[in-house]
């Protein structure tokens, strides 16, 4: 794949992760508990943990933006919030449900994987490899 395709389909992949993340935080912060029964954490945590959804999700969005603008500090910003959500997605699935879900965590991986390696084929492109 070539270096700006590859920064192409992980800004995309990133806006959409971006996304659904402000969304689970909007649904936490304007429902708590109430958004799934399974959820055994109180209100405060659900509040909590959907603050920090919508910041995450806001993170992937501007670092996305960024890297489809072709802006190098926002490809380093990429990876560090593609990282963090996976790590919050585990995190959440501990302070929400107990413990964190098999299957999410598993889409979760892959989901990171790809745009991790669309950003490191992506690198190129900052250094004038060809695009």
């Amino acid at each position: 794949m070539k270096p700006r395709k590859a920064l192409r389909l992980a800004g995309v992949l990133m806006i959409l992760l971006g996304l659904a993340r402000t969304a689970g935080g909007v649904v936490l912060l304007s429902q708590g508990a109430a958004a799934d029964p399974n959820i055994r954490a109180s209100d405060s945590t659900c509040a909590a943990v959907g603050g920090f959804l919508l910041a995450l999700g806001a993170g992937l969005i501007v670092s996305a933006v960024g890297v489809l603008r072709g802006r190098r500090r926002a490809w380093l910003l990429g990876i560090i919030f593609t990282v963090a959500f996976v790590v919050d997605g585990m995190v959440n699935g501990y302070l929400l449900y107990g413990r964190p879900g098999d299957q999410g965590t598993i889409v979760n991986v892959i989901a990171a994987t790809l745009i991790l390696i669309c950003l490191f084929v992506g690198a190129r492109a900052f250094e004038g490899g060809e695009g």
